[in-house]
């Protein structure tokens, strides 16, 4: 059964999440954890906020991090500032690397390609269930999803009908609403269950 999954980031300001859960509308959350500046990480100011709320309220949740990487040492600058970021947290959906930046057009879609494959594998190996978000023109233009295809892509396709590229996460809109959160709000369809496949598998927590 699809389920209707909600992202947020600082954007978004101070969510009530307890109105969220109420609403009914979402059945999980996608967290930023990381964002970029000036190439350089950050920690979403709101990330450690959305996350205990999350978990006081059993909202089931995951992450993503915005990628700017176009070199092996600034992918490994992104994951230590990221893995610092997860350490001793529960996550119960997938962790993405947010691909989409202009700047990644600087390396080939083989280069760019391998890699966020690289991140996503590091992200495996930690314990974590890995997949890559981009939006169809990206992907079309400035990625080799051959590539990426052991990894689950979260889609963004506003144009209003499922994307025939395989996916497992469709986002369709970044004009939602959902009580609780003020101003317009991603949303997407998940199309597996990816709670039970990561609780099945003993994923969700950064090992080592």
């Amino acid at each position: 059964m699809p389920r209707t999954i909600l992202d947020v980031s600082r954007w978004q300001g101070r969510i009530d999440w307890d109105a969220v859960k109420h609403s009914g509308k979402i059945d999980g959350v996608m967290l930023r954890v990381l964002g970029n500046k000036n190439g350089k990480p950050y920690l979403d100011p709101y990330f450690a906020r959305n996350y205990a709320e999350c978990a006081r309220l059993g909202i089931p949740v995951g992450g993503y991090y915005y990628t700017c990487a176009v070199t092996q040492r600034q992918t490994e600058e992104e994951l230590a500032a990221l893995k610092i970021a997860l350490r001793g947290k529960t996550f119960q959906l997938p962790l993405a690397i947010d691909v989409e930046d202009a700047r990644l057009r600087a390396l080939t879609p083989d280069a760019l390609s391998a890699l966020v494959a690289g991140a996503a594998r590091q992200l495996e190996h930690w314990g974590l269930y890995a997949m890559v978000y981009t939006y169809t023109h990206f992907a079309d233009t400035a990625l080799h999803m051959d590539t990426l295809a052991p990894f689950d892509l979260w889609l963004a396709d506003y144009r209003g009908k499922r994307p025939a590229r395989r996916h497992g996460m469709w986002q369709y809109t970044s004009s939602g609403t959902i009580p609780g959160v003020s101003g317009p709000v991603d949303l997407s369809v998940a199309y597996k269950d990816y709670a039970g496949i990561i609780q099945r598998a003993g994923l969700g927590q950064v090992r080592g």
